[in-house]
């Protein structure tokens, strides 16, 4: 205990020295964006320079140096816009490993949507080389991906080695929950500075009393250090006690926060929500409201019923290959574990010698004797899967989404990893965020089935239309798709 007390007292001495390593939230994206912004300014302009100069062998009098620095400029404005969007979200997630570079690519191409639009108002259109802009925005894509891992991953390793805070806290409670609840989560590795501590043991007069002087006290200090959260530690009995410490530092410009005391690391408060005249706290939330569901339904419906109508004669070859080769029928169907953990019957071209119904089932692995010979190329090529757009036309998967396994595999996986039905509270799909990223085929060791889970988990709660766009394109197109194929 003294220990731990020593720790926080040296935290809080070196906060009141100085916030030399305390950079604004605000202060801190609008740098990142400025980078990211200038970057693609110099890009802009460099590929107009480029194709004018070099390609075209104009003379730098003949050049519109004017118009293209100008263009690269706002360019990068716009784009640094995007960027200290992405940049607050990133800090406001926890600070989570997943960088979300899809999100620079759509903003990317929302920006030169964006700067086509302003041209065309102003009559500028054509002053514009369709060549120098398509180039720009070919280039641009690797570029703008490289510049904002770079950044994201060069912020999170600074925040997580307590080099840099973006924020300021202080906390008021008991010892016990003050110290459990500063050295259980490791606050100073997640961007939070501490500038103070004000014990009750301390704080209480003769009777047992909370001292109104020692908080005005304390909350006056904490403003002068630049504070920006008090935070109130302790037990929900606690919470009348509370009340008139909140009605005594409400007069002061300060977030006034509540962490319950607890040894459970688990079990996490997502937000408060209104139950009639009640304010509850919320545990566990659906991953998508009414109307995120409705876009996520006709986005399936309208991809699916014209992918079936596209795909109709590869489906005829494909039928038609497997026939020639082995005896069996072409489209089988196999129990899977579904939305809310329900079972549903997925379509697949036979890939196999043997057509397991699911229930008991040895699951394929590299190289497994029982694939044939189309079945591998249909495999490797997820040509196999596309039946499942039938699936997805009836309601029982979306096109993106956590795999469904066998429902004998899935209940080995369950007692394998506690978290593993929450991939259950979605549809799930033809293609998703654990398959984009590598974790597709076999799950034999723990890695692969914690690793399949945890990007499972992060698109049930990060899920957006753009997401699904995202991983639709990676489908097609990233190489890491097509690893672990069995």
């Amino acid at each position: 205990m003294a220990e731990a007390d020593q720790f926080i007292a040296s935290n809080v001495r070196r906060a009141r020295i100085g916030r030399d390593d305390v950079v604004h939230r605000l202060l801190l994206c609008a740098m990142v964006a400025a980078v990211e912004g200038g970057v693609v300014s110099l890009l802009v302009f460099g590929v107009a320079v480029a194709y004018h100069l070099l390609g075209l062998h104009q003379t730098v009098d003949a050049f519109h140096t004017v118009f293209y620095a100008g263009y690269g400029l706002l360019t990068g404005a716009v784009y640094a816009t995007f960027a200290a969007i992405a940049c607050s979200r990133f800090l406001e997630r926890s600070l989570e490993s997943h960088l979300d570079v899809q999100q620079s690519f759509f903003s990317w191409t929302a920006t030169i949507g964006l700067i086509l639009l302003i041209a065309f108002l102003f009559g500028s259109i054509g002053d514009f080389s369709r060549v120098s802009l398509t180039s720009a925005y070919l280039v641009g894509i690797p570029v703008v991906f490289g510049i904002r891992r770079t950044l994201r991953a060069r912020l999170d390793a600074r925040i997580r080695q307590g080099e840099l805070h973006f924020e300021t806290i202080a906390v008021i409670g008991n010892r016990i929950d003050v110290l459990n609840f500063l050295l259980g989560g490791e606050l100073w590795r997640q961007g939070h500075k501490l500038t103070g501590t004000l014990y009750f043991e301390d704080a209480r007069d003769a009777a047992g009393r909370l001292s109104v002087t020692a908080l005005s006290e304390f909350a006056a200090r904490s403003l002068r250090q630049g504070t920006d959260n008090i935070v109130l530690a302790g037990t929900l009995s606690e919470l009348d006690e509370f009340e008139h410490i909140v009605a005594e530092l409400n007069r002061y410009a300060l977030n006034l926060l509540y962490a319950p005391a607890a040894r459970n690391r688990a079990l996490k408060f997502l937000d408060v929500v209104a139950v009639g005249p009640h304010n509850v706290l919320r545990f566990v939330r659906t991953p998508m409201n009414k109307s995120s569901v409705l876009l996520k339904r006709s986005f399936d419906l309208v991809l699916s019923t014209l992918g079936l109508v596209a795909l109709s004669p590869l489906f005829a070859l494909v039928a038609l290959a497997i026939a020639i080769e082995s005896r069996g029928p072409i489209i089988y169907r196999q129990a899977r574990r579904g939305f809310n953990g329900d079972a549903f019957m997925i379509w697949k071209f036979r890939s196999m010698s043997v057509t397991e119904s699911g229930y008991k089932m040895k699951q394929a692995k590299k190289g497994d004797p029982r694939i044939t010979r189309v079945g591998r190329f249909i495999r490797a090529s997820s040509i196999d899967e596309l039946p499942q757009l039938v699936n997805v036309l009836l309601g029982q998967m979306s096109l993106v989404g956590p795999r469904p396994h066998a429902v004998s595999h899935d209940e080995e996986l369950s007692r394998a990893l506690a978290i593993y039905a929450h991939r259950q509270r979605i549809k799930p799909g033809i293609t998703g965020w654990a398959q984009v990223n590598g974790f597709r085929g076999e799950t034999s060791t723990h890695e692969q089935i914690v690793g399949r889970t945890d990007h499972d988990i992060h698109y049930i709660d990060n899920w957006s239309l753009i997401f699904d766009i995202w991983i639709l394109i990676l489908t097609v197109f990233s190489i890491r798709t097509h690893k672990n194929v069995s």
